[in-house]
């Protein structure tokens, strides 16, 4: 029985490795090690936890190896035209990038330490949207459907990430387009910043997709702008009431104009209008409205705050690369809904003994 399912000593059954993987990836490794000592009522190391942890988001690593692998292959996907089935009609993709502290490891033969390196986080995410009832709308989303008209919330995230260059990023977020059916949906709309490499890849792997820069995004470079040209608080204010509406309506000609005409009185402030020229066609805020469309952001920035700042950010976290892409991979598993699914590729002994 310990050869077929792979025991030995200092192992763990199944059941107890999810435990500790689930621990891993909400708390740091060392908070699991206290609380699980206090829930099993037996001890388990801080660095079995993160093996553990670690270990399942190795797995994660490899299943997205192996989709980017069939995302390639014609004739896998060929197969998968002819099996796929409950095609959504609209579906949503958002994409960012969060910084996670990577701590400095000598490499052999050196004697001092580098410093420690920041390294960018991707993060996606691929999800609907369907519209809140009034009856269980909150005061803040009653206040917002007053404005907006119909109020939505989004469901059936999708969460993907990796610590690698754009180019190789890219191919995941075509594998995981494959899986969630991004590829053959009747529309197809990404909610993302203004970020040039992020529009780069949804132009080069979904050149037909929907593309809206973030409003809260485009509306925070109007702020910027104001707050680092009018000193008094009625002249901004003002200022900001007139070019946010023009926003709002999708007048971007009118957005660009009047920002311009800001810069050329105040040729030392950070230039906003490029940005707005740049993303234009990105900013007809009116019409996605009219076609029920989202134009916030809020879910992926929702991921990366889950992923990266809610686990990998916490007090006093140092991560190797892989220790960081293998914990971040177990994480988005979680908040996808795929957490059984991964752990049963662990192994298939149900229970902790």
């Amino acid at each position: 029985m310990d050869e077929k399912y792979g025991l030995e000593p200092g192992a763990f059954t199944a059941g107890l490795a999810q435990l500790m993987a689930l621990s891993g990836i909400a708390f740091s490794f060392e908070e699991s090690e206290k609380w699980l000592s206090e829930f099993l009522l037996f001890e388990i190391s801080e660095n079995s936890v993160r093996s553990e942890t670690e270990g399942l988001g190795l797995i994660q690593k490899q299943a997205d190896e192996q989709a980017i692998e069939a995302s390639q292959d014609e004739k896998a996907l060929q197969q998968r035209l002819r099996e796929v089935r409950d095609i959504p009609k609209r579906l949503y993709g958002s994409i960012d990038a969060a910084k996670v502290r990577i701590e400095p490891r000598a490499k052999r033969g050196e004697a001092v330490l580098k410093d420690e390196d920041w390294r960018d986080m991707k993060v996606g995410c691929w999800y609907q949207a369907e519209p809140v009832l009034k009856m269980q709308q909150s005061k803040r989303q009653r206040e917002k459907a007053e404005r907006d008209g119909t109020v939505f919330r989004t469901t059936a995230h999708q969460y993907f990430c990796d610590i690698c260059h754009v180019d190789e990023f890219g191919k995941l977020v075509w594998a995981s387009g494959c899986k969630s059916k991004a590829d053959l949906v009747s529309e197809l709309v990404f909610v993302c910043d203004g970020a040039v490499w992020i529009w780069d890849l949804v132009t080069r792997y979904y050149p037909n997709a929907k593309q809206i820069v973030d409003w809260y995004h485009a509306e925070e470079h109007l702020k910027k702008l104001a707050d680092a040209v009018f000193l008094a608080l009625p002249e901004r204010r003002a200022w900001l009431e007139v070019v946010t509406e023009a926003l709002w309506q999708g007048q971007i000609e009118e957005v660009v104009l009047t920002c311009q005409n800001l810069e050329a009185l105040h040729p030392n402030v950070q230039p906003t209008s490029m940005y707005f020229a740049h993303n234009a066609e990105r900013m007809r805020y009116d019409l996605f409205r009219a076609q029920s469309y989202l134009i916030g952001s809020g879910t992926i920035e929702s991921g990366c705050k889950q992923i990266v700042a809610q686990r990998l950010k916490r007090s006093g976290a140092q991560w190797t690369v892989d220790g960081a892409i293998q914990t971040a991979k177990a994480r988005a598993a979680w908040l996808s809904g795929e957490w059984v699914t991964l752990c049963k590729k662990r192994a298939s002994l149900p229970l902790a003994i």
